[in-house]
């Protein structure tokens, strides 16, 4: 399928599941990505879920981290949504956050962060395939944001359904996942 076609179906199936159905795929989720060698990650890029379409939520694995690694730092990114990019910054407690246009949280301000200090990054998206390619909301702006990363991060992309088996087009500036986590598993991609 196309990637316009795979991201107005999956915007559906995603807006069809109950509060109730998402909780318990967020759990399934978490307790995959425990799974993960956390122990050499420094810089973990995580987002806050856009909640009004039903993103996996990443709060359960935020407090875990939190909780067991606090070596780890969280960093969060702003958008510019008229330039398309993302400004990182460190998370802790004392950041203040604010709603964008879009109604997802962002830090306002802060310690900001180069891309290429991040170890990790999960990546929101609404499906990928058995190759990794994912379809995000189309806006580009993971992809222009991985091209800054270091070519040895780890890209981890949630979802809550499998992989399908092919994207179509895959376009020169797309980054492939190295990972998905849905509730059904841990995928690898090489």
């Amino acid at each position: 399928m196309t990637k316009g076609d795979l991201r107005k179906l999956y915007k559906q199936k995603r807006m069809a599941l109950s509060r109730a159905e998402c909780q318990k795929m967020d759990q399934l989720i978490f307790e995959y990505l425990l799974s993960l060698d956390w122990s050499d990650c420094r810089y973990l890029h995580v987002y806050l879920p856009f909640g009004k379409f039903n993103e996996p939520d990443t709060s359960l694995l935020i407090e875990w981290i939190r909780t067991n690694y606090p070596h780890i730092h969280l960093v969060l990114s702003r958008s510019d949504i008229q330039q398309g990019t993302m400004t990182n910054y460190l998370w802790d407690e004392h950041t203040e956050l604010v709603m964008n246009t879009w109604g997802i949280l962002e830090p306002i301000a802060g310690k900001m962060l180069s891309e290429d200090l991040i170890d990790m990054v999960l990546v929101p998206l609404l499906i990928a395939d058995k190759k990794g390619n994912r379809v995000g909301y189309g806006k580009g702006f993971y992809d222009r944001f991985l091209a800054q990363c270091r070519s040895d991060v780890r890209t981890i992309g949630l979802s809550y359904f499998e992989p399908v088996d092919h994207i179509e087009p895959v376009d020169p500036w797309d980054i492939a996942l190295q990972y998905c986590v849905c509730p059904s598993g841990l995928y690898v991609f090489e």
